[in-house]
């Protein structure tokens, strides 16, 4: 691999040659449309939000890395320790994976430097998004992408060296956040949240006028406001007991109370609004409001199929490009593990291993190894059922 310096002279390289054109690239991203600032900090704070990044990044978290071979048996060496275990010193493979997946989520990109000696890698290092910048080389008469490396601090990276998960992307290189599509959504949530706190906070009291009998001077104007204002704080803002008005004193409402702003109704809709941005069903957010058994077993396989498959095939084929040389890629294999997900529902886990072994795809001992038994003897053989034969066949009628 070229060191940092020697990228740094190819790159200066390319302008006193060919004609190129360098451009620097932002890689952390967190504003939309007019520059409105957006905090991933503040969206986490609303509970939809929350549940589907942690719902996401925990499912794609727990499940095991595995490398095969080109016979599907498990390659156990040095690299797979490294992803599947231990991507460095400092911490485990789950929370490895759960910050990569919630950095691309939440801010668009997910980085993490590829520590090598040589050609063989040694570690793998999660790097804040707002570190990096992009440096992209475009071939000035068709703005093509030549060539892409990292700038991380004040160090340059090969792209070869940097693991680079990308959320949603309009030019190919940078993420966008799922955050800064669902704007107005957020916001239209968060203000949802702050109505409702502020209304109970206030005691569930609306705003309104007093209407007195005569005409008032300024200062009889500010007193009375004060006095009534005082009755109101004198709990808190929450009145206990009466309110006596006098004099022929009228107190008129002229707030919209939170049933006729369908407060209620506006809340509920959030969830399901937000829930479509990150794909997930409102039953796995716990808004059962629409639900039934038979529809949440379904949607627990399209959130494997439609949620988790999507990031799962994005992390591999990074995995896969980035960790394994040409001619690795062409004996192994990085996938993901699956049936993890099967195995806190046990009926649906059994029917998939019973399913497997009676067709002559598992055997007794490598179903066992999934759910973490001790192999046992003559358990390596595969079985298939024996009870069906072709028509014609041992006397049958044709």
């Amino acid at each position: 691999m070229k060191s940092s310096m020697g990228i740094i002279n190819r790159i200066k390289s390319l302008f006193s040659g060919e004609k190129r054109e360098m451009r620097f690239t932002p890689a952390a991203i967190v504003t939309y449309a007019g520059s409105i600032p957006l905090s991933e900090r503040g969206a986490m704070g609303l509970s939809v939000v929350y549940r589907c990044v942690e719902l996401i990044s925990n499912s794609v978290a727990q499940l095991p890395i595995c490398i095969y071979d080109h016979t599907k048996r498990r390659v156990d060496n040095d690299l797979s320790y490294i992803v599947n275990e231990r991507p460095n010193g400092t911490i485990n493979r789950y929370d490895f994976i759960k910050l990569l997946v919630s950095s691309m989520i939440l801010r668009g990109n997910a980085y993490a430097i590829i520590e090598r000696e040589g050609t063989t890698v040694r570690g793998l290092r999660y790097v804040n998004p707002d570190t990096v910048t992009i440096r992209t080389i475009l071939s000035e008469d068709t703005g093509v992408v030549l060539e892409k490396y990292y700038q991380i601090g004040g160090k340059v990276y090969e792209a070869v060296n940097v693991l680079h998960l990308v959320n949603f992307t309009y030019d190919g290189i940078n993420g966008v956040s799922t955050l800064q599509h669902a704007l107005n959504s957020l916001t239209i949530a968060q203000d949802s949240e702050a109505t409702a706190r502020s209304f109970f906070s206030g005691g569930c009291n609306l705003g309104g006028t007093l209407t007195v009998q005569g005409a008032l001077d300024e200062k009889q104007k500010k007193d009375l406001g004060k006095s009534w204002m005082d009755a109101l704080s004198t709990h808190g803002g929450r009145p206990q007991g009466v309110i006596v008005l006098e004099g022929g004193m009228e107190y008129k409402p002229i707030s919209v109370n939170p049933q006729e702003a369908q407060l209620l109704e506006s809340r509920k809709y959030n969830v399901v609004d937000l829930c479509r941005f990150f794909g997930v069903s409102p039953t796995k957010v716990f808004d059962l409001s629409k639900s039934s058994y038979s529809t949440i077993e379904a949607e627990a396989l399209s959130f494997l199929s439609d949620t988790l498959q999507p990031i799962l095939s994005k992390i591999e084929c990074e995995l896969q490009s980035k960790l394994l040389s040409d001619e690795q890629r062409r004996e192994w294999d990085i996938k993901f593990d699956t049936t993890q997900l099967l195995r806190t529902d046990k009926g649906s886990l059994a029917s998939y291993f019973s399913t497997l072994f009676n067709i002559g795809v598992l055997s007794q001992n490598e179903i066992r190894s999934m759910i973490d038994l001790q192999p046992i003897e003559n358990g390596d053989k595969h079985y298939i059922q024996v009870n069906l034969s072709t028509n014609g066949a041992d006397g049958a009628a044709e």
